[in-house]
């Protein structure tokens, strides 16, 4: 159990660095995005001359955002979640199996996505984008990477979720630890 525990916690670490990469990206993206909408409007508006690209990149970087947050909001638990289900079983071993459940399902679809991105990827090359130009490969490049660091979101689950179903109150505990490092707080 202790062996899981140190997978668990250095997934953990892995996924804090890929977090802030991410959110990094994310903003940096979403500030360009409306720096480029309000160009894009004194342009059109101002001086009658739209930008022909500006559309491309925004729906571009749009893509990008989506694929680098997945893995993130994953690892941080902030999908849609059925509250209701998951208070009623809490403090119970047969919650940990579920979410156990849960993991093995993500990594079934990421696993499926990943082969579909890829395939998207590869046959990006042979389009361009007309107003950009540029392959459209370049806007399907994030998904193969975001698909793996979803699975390894998904491992991480596993390894902290598999404690609690050899012994809840130690799941529990663990749990309490994580989400008292996550606030930045000390552990208990």
């Amino acid at each position: 159990m202790e062996s899981l525990r140190k997978l668990g916690v250095f997934l953990d670490r892995i996924n804090g660095v890929v977090e802030k990469i991410a959110v990094n990206m994310a903003w940096v993206m979403l500030l360009a995005i409306t720096l480029l909408n309000i160009v894009q409007v004194f342009y059109r508006y101002v001086l009658n001359n739209a930008l022909s690209w500006s559309e491309e990149a925004s729906l571009w970087m749009m893509v990008w955002i989506t694929f680098v947050i997945l893995p993130v909001a994953y690892h941080k638990g902030l999908n849609i979640s059925m509250m209701f289900f998951r208070d009623m079983l809490k403090k119970s071993r047969i919650e940990f199996i579920i979410r156990c459940l849960f993991h093995c399902i993500v990594i079934t679809i990421a696993v499926v996505c990943f082969y579909q991105a890829w395939i998207m990827y590869k046959g990006g090359f042979r389009i361009e984008l007309p107003a950009l130009e540029v392959s459209k490969a370049w806007v399907y490049a994030i998904m193969p990477p975001a698909w793996l660091l979803l699975i390894l979101a998904a491992l991480g689950g596993i390894a902290k979720d598999f404690i609690g179903v050899v012994d809840p109150k130690a799941g529990r505990a663990e749990e309490l630890v994580g989400e008292a490092s996550a606030e930045g707080g000390s552990q208990p």
